[in-house]
């Protein structure tokens, strides 16, 4: 199953120069391991160490790698933290990183006063030069926090920016999307290449044939009211207005259950389906509302069965540590004053979290959901990709007020949209996005560098 529990587990790797012996360096240690017992309470992940591989619980010696690799790989751990508590020992370091092909933290405490003419205890900045340069041998991507005492704030904010990058790591390394039905057959533009996927970065898409998902959806319908019952509930306790759907609520409801179930019984951790007609035909009702409700519940879901979509989302929750959901979005049309602003738009599609306070939320019969977002910040992102080369589009934008739509809907306003609608012209990306509430673009291309995906910003030069 790769559809692994969400919490980070971080193996902490203190390391030391074993010629730098010292009591100063021991203390600083002993300082480390507890500022960062501190950090995983504050900051909401779990730790393993490696007290017990040697009698000073370092990376001191190269025959230390084996016995922390079988601890940290025992454990599960998702990456590492490698505190330098002097000069540190580059070739452990180097190789246990190696070995392990995990996101790497290298960081240092800043170094104290020099006691005169007497030798300097620690130097951990200079040894973290010499790490990092040996990393780069062995073709280990890193990430780094600067050189700074313990109770810094940026020890504190480069930590949290290394967690959240850690994550979309470890989500996207465990991708395995449930693809409902095909296509639908005019957007030839959300083809993707399922063995290309598979084989760069071992992403697997389950097939989920039409007869077996309508079957479960019978099978909902006929015998489990009191799960449609609740699951209807639980929307109009989340002050969404369900009455117009009439009894289409009920299938609504069994849509939404066989998909998870589907999505559960298959490990499958992100789902992208059809939405045009195969739920349509044959109950009156199509699944957009459904699908923004399962990104809701942390089953990140794309519509109009655009894969790409699903990985960037599922990027996207990563991100916010699963703070909050993605949406999913058409760029529809530039604001009628605005020159720099743009909706993101879709048919009832966004999860009802992200609904616009002291906005009315209803669905309409026909499925769809309809309500304004919240405004505020907002990180824009699309990965996809051409000729085999994958690439992360990430841009920030602000709400702002626009004209009233239907369905779901958000107006954005860039830098200079210009510079926006070129880069989607002119790279490998289509009208879709994922949008997300709050500023990520740090972090996802952090995590792009470990995922062997080049990242796109506004500004850089465009792809075609």
């Amino acid at each position: 199953m790769k559809n692994r529990e969400k919490r980070l587990r971080i193996g902490l790797v203190p390391t030391r120069r074993e010629a730098f012996r010292n009591e100063i360096t021991t203390k600083q240690k002993e300082a480390v391991v507890k500022r960062f017992y501190e950090l995983a309470q504050q900051l909401d992940f779990d730790i393993v160490g490696i007290e017990d591989i040697n009698e000073e619980g370092m990376l001191m010696h190269y025959r230390d790698v084996k016995a922390a690799y079988e601890k940290l790989t025992a454990a599960g751990v998702d990456a590492l933290i490698v505190p330098h508590c002097n000069f540190g020992q580059e070739e452990a370091v180097g190789r246990l990183a190696k070995d392990m092909g995990l996101p790497v933290l290298i960081w240092g405490p800043r170094d104290g006063y020099p006691n005169g003419l007497e030798w300097r205890p620690t130097d951990s900045q200079c040894g973290m030069f010499a790490t990092t340069k040996l990393l780069m041998h062995y073709g280990v991507k890193f990430s780094y926090i600067e050189n700074c005492a313990l109770d810094s704030d940026i020890l504190v904010h480069g930590l949290q920016d290394f967690l959240a990058a850690a994550n979309v790591v470890k989500a996207f390394r465990a991708l395995r999307i449930a693809r409902i039905s095909s296509r639908p057959k005019e957007f030839l533009s959300v083809m993707v290449n399922e063995s290309e996927l598979l084989e760069k970065y071992d992403i697997e898409i389950v097939p989920g044939e039409p007869t077996v998902i309508l079957d479960m959806v019978d099978q909902i319908l006929a015998g489990e009211k009191d799960r449609m019952e609740a699951l209807l509930q639980d929307l109009v306790d989340a002050g969404l207005d369900i009455s117009r759907l009439g009894e289409k609520r009920y299938p609504l409801a069994a849509i939404e259950l066989a998909l998870m179930d589907f999505a559960e019984d298959n490990c499958c951790n992100a789902i992208s389906c059809e939405c045009w007609n195969l739920f349509r035909v044959k109950y009156g009702v199509s699944p957009c509302f459904i699908l923004g409700d399962l990104n809701d519940r942390g089953i990140p879901a794309a519509c109009e069965n655009d894969v790409h979509a699903a990985i960037t989302s599922v990027m996207a929750v990563a991100a916010s540590r699963y703070t909050t959901p993605s949406f999913v979005a058409d760029l529809t049309i530039r604001h009628p004053e605005n020159d720099n602003a743009e909706l993101l738009w879709h048919c009832g599609s966004f999860a009802k979290r992200l609904k616009k306070k002291g906005v009315e939320g209803y669905i309409i019969e026909q499925g769809k959901g309809f309500y304004e977002l919240e405004g505020g910040k907002v990180t824009v992102l699309r990965f996809d990709g051409i000729d085999g080369k994958y690439y992360m589009f990430a841009g920030e934008a602000k709400g702002v007020d626009g004209p009233i739509t239907n369905g779901n809907y958000l107006w954005v306003e860039t830098d200079d949209w210009v510079k926006w609608e070129k880069k989607f012209i002119f790279g490998p990306y289509i009208h879709h996005v994922v949008g997300m509430q709050g500023s990520y673009t740090q972090i996802i291309q952090e995590a792009c560098r470990y995922l062997d995906i080049q990242i796109d910003l506004p500004d850089m030069p465009n792809i075609y």
